[in-house]
């Protein structure tokens, strides 16, 4: 009998939540296929002012991925934004618990 690996169940569920409610979110209009955001979007894009996501870059919490673009702006990639967001439920979770 093999033992489930917990982290690949946990990796595929969240695969699938991903894709239904990308789906969903299509269906209504709202799906962002943006692949990159500047400082302004990217605080947007995490319902964010941005002198929070200021803040969170200044602590570390948060790398811009192109943090030279034109005139010295910053561009953050969709990917790192998710990770940046998970993470932080993650943390505020474990304080609550």
């Amino acid at each position: 009998m093999e033992l489930l690996n917990l982290e690949l169940l946990q990796r595929m569920i969240k695969k699938i939540v991903r894709e239904v409610v990308r789906e969903e979110l299509k269906k209504r209009g709202n799906v962002i296929d943006q692949k990159m955001f500047n400082r302004k979007e990217a605080a947007k894009y995490l319902g964010f002012s941005g002198g929070t996501l200021d803040k969170a870059v200044r602590l570390g919490k948060l790398d811009p991925t192109f943090p030279f673009g034109d005139e010295g702006n910053k561009y953050y990639l969709r990917e790192d934004l998710d990770q940046f967001a998970e993470e932080s439920k993650r943390r505020y979770l474990e304080k609550a618990i």
